[in-house]
């Protein structure tokens, strides 16, 4: 289906059904310059171990000298695009508002795409606690805020994403606090909904159905870059969404006479893991409501 054409269509505009966008800005991110020259479509996280003191016993000892170790996570990048053909009976005849018809549904698609791949590597977690109710949802989080600490991740920069039927039974909590409530209307549109038990929480459609991942910024890296401006485009602009950055381009094909909008755009994530199998997952932690598909 195209663009309505038909006599007594109405100015207003409805919202555009998208979602949200705002998992990126919770993570750690790598900067979309370093995907360049030698590297290409990958880049390796270096994840520092932790090392341990030891203690010369007898002085003038002979001292023992450790290793310093890291274990690599490498981040790839995909592209990602969407594509929209613009007759000349479309341009002249049926647009009236390019940015808003064309250029918005793009933009949303190709920025909820990037995000998604980041969603996907939370939704990809083993479950840590399952089968969690209203009732015990608040001893489900300390829990797993206890079992951060313990990983000694930093109590600054923790997150809790979760999705719309998690949001539900958090909210319904009497010690959470709630960010509409704050008055923090600014932190509302962007789906941050609350603090509530050291973690700051945001709402996505983008995790499974009445889950919740809690973790630490340094639990995943996001990365993203916006290709570059080809020789051969008529034009080419770039637009930023929900923290992911993207490039249109146009260019003509008379041999349809037909315009073209192309979005697109770099965008890879994963989880970091403390060991090189990537199953020692201590940076997040994840819940799952009962009942609930």
């Amino acid at each position: 289906m195209a663009v309505l054409t038909a006599q007594g269509i109405s100015e207003v505009a409805i919202e555009l059904l998208t979602r949200t966008l705002v998992l990126p800005r919770t993570v750690t991110t790598i900067p979309g310059e370093e995907f360049s020259g030698s590297n290409g479509d990958t880049i390796t996280v270096r994840v520092p171990q932790p090392g341990t003191a030891r203690e010369q016993i007898t002085a003038g000892a002979a001292i023992t000298y450790d290793t310093v170790n890291e274990i690599p996570v490498p981040v790839q990048v995909r592209h990602l695009y969407h594509a929209k053909r613009i007759t000349d009976q479309e341009a002249t005849l049926q647009l009236e508002d390019f940015a808003r018809q064309v250029t918005r549904v793009q933009v949303a698609a190709v920025a909820t795409g990037a995000e998604q791949l980041l969603a996907d590597e939370m939704n990809d977690l083993p479950i840590d606690v399952n089968g969690v109710d209203e009732g015990d949802v608040d001893a489900a989080v300390l829990e797993a805020r206890t079992a951060l600490g313990r990983a000694n991740a930093p109590t600054g920069d923790r997150w809790g994403a979760c999705s719309p039927e998690f949001a539900e039974v958090i909210l319904r909590q009497d010690s959470f606090s709630r960010a509409d409530a704050a008055g923090d209307m600014t932190a509302l549109r962007e789906a941050i909904i609350g603090r509530w038990r050291g973690f700051t929480w945001v709402e996505s459609n983008g995790l499974e159905v009445g889950t919740a991942v809690l973790y630490h910024q340094s639990g995943f890296v996001f990365a993203n870059r916006s290709p570059v401006a080809p020789r051969g485009a008529r034009e080419s602009a770039s637009v930023t969404s929900g923290g992911v950055s993207m490039r249109q381009i146009f260019h003509y094909d008379s041999s349809i006479l037909s315009d073209a909008s192309v979005l697109s755009t770099f965008a890879g994530a994963s989880v970091i893991a403390e060991n090189q199998a990537g199953t020692d997952i201590r940076r997040a932690y994840k819940l799952a409501l009962t009942g609930v598909s």
